[in-house]
């Protein structure tokens, strides 16, 4: 209550009010300035301390005097010049040891300790100000208030430069207030601690008077209201740098991150193995996966190591032999070093048939980033696609593609070795039939065995493949014939076996033909081509199952080729023409009708068979168009004549086979005009079998027009029942065959009389071919044949109606 009254009753409120504002303004000042010492670097840190002490020295100082010239203890109080100099530059020494304090220590213990300084800096400061009092008399003290203002100055400045080193956002203004408050306290309390009762004036020279010091303190208030209001705008300026920086710091610390998580994701989840080398070549950074790709132990640290060491590792892990591991190491080491420089990949072959691709990317200052794929995959597809392409899917043997690089290859080979090439080309027997009697199952399983013998008897030196089909080649370098004979023996016995698997029980065959390098030709086609043609011949040959090609089987296929062009010919400039040969009743004598029968006089080589030129027409492909040249004139020819007779004409396996064979007997009949129960289609059962259900199913169609359908050469061939069943023939025609010796051979006859007995009964008319004698006629007479034909009835030629007419007479 002393104190408070003291404040009230003895002091000029305007200038308390000043006195506080100064304080107030160095304090938050000082505060500020303690903020950036010890921000500061090392070098200007001693500044800041030095600009702190100043102001906060000068606070208290001015605070102390203005204080002194707002009391009023009843007389005007002068001041000792030194005394006071003196206690501003304790004021501004002592506080600057504290603040000095301050800004060294990091504990609030070394915070607190630094304000303490400073409150005694602040006691000291103002004992000496009143020491610099000039008064008349005795000065007498409380020294409770004494010790009580001395207190409050070490323990409020002390908690105020802890609250201003807290690094709050409120720190410097509350720390502020609080060392107001110290300085006020020890101003206010140490004032009413002194009892100026006994004093009074005094003058005399070197004192300063009460309007000096008010200068002196305008002076000061104006430097120290600058210096805050430079704190201040110092402060608002760090706070916004620091503000900036700090969200800055945030942004990058949050990008850092995020790409940090991404590529720790990346490095992590990515299916390749990566690795970062430095200029030095030592690994840097990698992920796990470079070690599962290499596999590494996953706790061995690869950081640090070079090329050299990762394949060491690698090649240890995927147990390579130890003498090989060093030798292995320099390869790769010399090929990646190279890559590393220039960029590149390459690809490796490990243990248990793994391949992986290595890639270098340089960065530019002598480091690069490695990835290694697993491309065993793509490696493996990209090998079976490869054999795929040059290898027959069903047998696994070289296709026509494979082969003719190893006959270019070994044709080079027996080149520069001096020795010779066989061709060889083989063509299994009646294997249609395996397809057509059990199935296309059955065949592709005959093939893949007969397959695997052969590629079990090669030897070096020696292919074969599958060309196509039932087609195979094979060829062989050799230097004497035996040894070629050898391997055709080989390949002969590898052909000609007995084949068991399910119900399947049946023995195979090959024709084959060989053809010598350089002997028989000298490039590939030629020579394949004579391979081909002495197949063909061991095929017609039933004594021989290898044939070498023959210089006269050139000559036979030259002549072919020949006959081929000249058929074509002949059928473009219509130089074709028909022949009639006549069908009578057995019993009557009477005509029943007309076989047609081509002829054709080739120029230069005269009259020539059909069954010379009818071969060679199916192979160049002019059958079609002759067989459909033969409907239209046959129908033609028959519609104009007087007599409404039948014609029988033949048709080939291969127009059979062709569904165009419906509308070409449609077209023939719609253009001439015959009745198609005048026309009769001949076909013989080995045409039906090549494809029989499509057969059946054309001559089905053909006869819904109303055309007879009769089976050729019956007798010969399959002579299946089966096929007589299968479709209801309008007649059966005996095979000329069995005409030769009926009169006098007693199972010739035996085989006539049991056809027409099948003919009957199933009621089919029976034909007989080949009549030339009256005993032969006779014959089919007597076993109830229906009708024939041959030279006895009747030669092919023109038809004359009146020799017609004649003949029925007779």
């Amino acid at each position: 209550m002393a104190i408070v009254d003291f404040f009230f009753q003895q002091h000029e409120p305007g200038l308390i009010v000043l006195a506080a504002v100064v304080c107030l303004i160095s304090a938050y000042t000082c505060m500020g300035l303690l903020r950036h010492a010890k921000r500061a670097a090392d070098k200007k840190r001693p500044i800041w301390i030095a600009i702190a002490a100043l102001t906060v020295g000068f606070g208290i100082w001015t605070t102390h005097f203005v204080a002194m010239v707002a009391f009023k203890p009843g007389f005007e109080i002068v001041y000792d010049i030194a005394l006071t100099l003196i206690s501003l530059l304790i004021a501004i020494v002592v506080c600057g040891a504290g603040i000095y304090v301050t800004t060294r220590g990091n504990t609030r213990w070394d915070h607190a300790l630094g304000g303490a300084v400073v409150g005694l800096a602040i006691s000291v400061m103002h004992y000496t100000g009143i020491s610099a009092s000039l008064m008349e008399g005795s000065l007498l003290w409380d020294h409770q208030l004494v010790g009580l203002s001395i207190l409050a100055g070490l323990v409020l400045s002390a908690v105020a430069f802890v609250v201003a080193s807290s690094g709050g956002s409120l720190s410097v203004p509350l720390g502020a207030i609080v060392l107001t408050l110290a300085i006020c306290a020890v101003h206010f309390t140490g004032m009413a601690a002194a009892d100026f009762s006994l004093c009074g004036p005094v003058e005399g020279a070197g004192e300063l008077d009460g309007f000096m010091l008010s200068l002196i303190i305008a002076l000061i208030s104006a430097v120290l209201v600058g210096v805050a209001v430079a704190s201040m705008v110092l402060e608002n300026a760090h706070f916004r740098r620091v503000a900036r920086e700090n969200e800055r710091e945030q942004r990058d610390a949050n990008r850092i991150g995020e790409v940090s998580k991404t590529l720790h994701l990346a490095m992590t989840n990515m299916a390749q193995g990566l690795g970062f080398f430095d200029a030095n070549g030592a690994l840097q950074l990698y992920n796990e996966r470079l070690k599962e790709m290499l596999m590494i132990d996953p706790r061995y640290d690869l950081t640090g190591a070079d090329l050299r060491e990762l394949c060491r590792l690698s090649l240890v892990s995927n147990n390579e032999p130890e003498e090989n591991i060093e030798a292995r190491v320099q390869t790769f080491h010399a090929e990646h070093s190279r890559l590393v420089k220039e960029g590149g990949q390459i690809e490796h072959q490990l243990g248990a048939g793994r391949v992986l691709r290595v890639s270098h990317s340089p960065v530019g200052d002598g480091s690069w980033v490695s990835t290694i794929d697993d491309v065993t995959e793509r490696y493996n597809s990209e090998r079976a696609i490869a054999h795929m392409a040059r290898h027959d899917v069903l047998t696994g043997l070289p296709n026509r593609s494979r082969f003719d690089e190893q006959f270019e290859t070994m044709m080079a080979t027996a080149d520069e070795k001096k020795t010779k090439l066989a061709v060889v080309a083989i063509d299994l027997d009646r294997f249609k039939e395996v397809n057509d009697i059990h199935g296309h199952a059955a065949g592709d399983m005959v093939l893949k065995q007969l397959a695997k013998r052969l590629n079990d008897v090669l030897r070096d030196g020696e292919v074969v493949a599958r060309i196509g089909g039932d087609e195979f080649s094979a060829l062989k370098l050799f230097s004497t014939m035996e040894g070629l004979r050898e391997f055709l023996g080989r390949l002969d016995g590898a052909l000609h076996t007995r084949i068991e698997a399910d119900d399947l029980n049946l023995s195979t065959g090959a024709s084959i033909g060989v053809a010598i390098y350089p002997v028989d030709g000298e490039d590939r086609s030629k020579l394949l081509s004579n391979a081909d043609l002495a197949m063909y011949r061991a095929k017609g040959e039933f004594d021989h199952r290898i044939c070498y090609y023959e210089r006269e089987m050139d000559e036979l296929a030259r002549e072919r080729r020949e006959m081929g062009r000249d058929i074509w010919t002949a059928l473009e400039s219509n130089a074709f023409y028909l022949a009639y040969q006549v069908q009578k009743s057995v019993l009557t004598g009477e005509i029943t009708g007309y076989e047609v029968l081509l002829r054709w006089v080739r120029p230069g080589h005269g009259q020539v068979a059909p069954a010379d030129f009818i071969p060679v027409a199916e192979e160049c492909g002019a059958i079609n168009g002759i067989g459909a040249w033969v409907l239209r004139a046959a129908c033609a020819d028959a519609a104009a004549w007087p007599q409404p007779h039948k014609i029988a004409v033949n048709i080939s396996a291969i127009q059979l086979g062709s569904f165009d064979l419906i509308d070409t007997v449609k077209q023939a009949l719609d253009d001439t005009g015959l009745d198609p129960k005048r026309l009769e289609l001949e076909v013989t059962e080995t045409a039906i079998i090549a494809d029989k259900s499509r057969a059946l199913h054309i001559l089905t169609a053909i006869r819904a027009m109303g055309v007879s359908i009769a089976i050729d050469d019956f007798g010969t061939g399959y002579s299946s029942l089966d096929t007589l069943r299968s479709f209801p023939f309008d007649k059966i025609k005996l095979d000329r065959s069995f005409m030769n010796e009926v009169e006098q051979n007693e199972q010739s006859k035996a085989i006539v009389r049991a056809i027409l007995a099948l003919g009957r009964s199933l009621s089919v008319p029976v034909l007989a071919e080949g009549v030339e004698t009256p005993a032969q006629l006779e014959v089919l007479r007597l076993e109830g044949c229906n009708e024939a034909q041959g030279f006895f009835l009747g030669r092919p030629g023109f038809i004359a109606w009146e020799d017609e007419v004649g003949a029925a007479a007779q």
